[in-house]
């Protein structure tokens, strides 16, 4: 009685990922020094705009001083 139901046949795969073009990709490597080169020496600081790139907001501890050592 095994053989009287088959199962459903499986659904067709998915179509595959189209070629990456080389071009594209030289293209993008390309823009993306462009824009580094583009932001200089800030683009090195690995801080957020609220970190080294903004002035702090004065506290308490450091109401006086505005530079490190002080």
């Amino acid at each position: 009685m095994g053989g009287m139901f088959s199962s459903p046949a499986p659904p067709p795969p998915p179509p595959p990922p189209p070629a990456e073009d080389p071009a594209e990709k030289e293209r993008e490597a390309r823009l993306e020094a462009i824009a580094r080169r583009r932001r200089g020496r800030s683009g090195t600081i690995a801080t957020s705009a609220k970190g080294a790139l903004a002035p702090a907001a004065p506290t308490a501890a450091s109401a006086g001083k505005t530079k490190l050592g002080e």
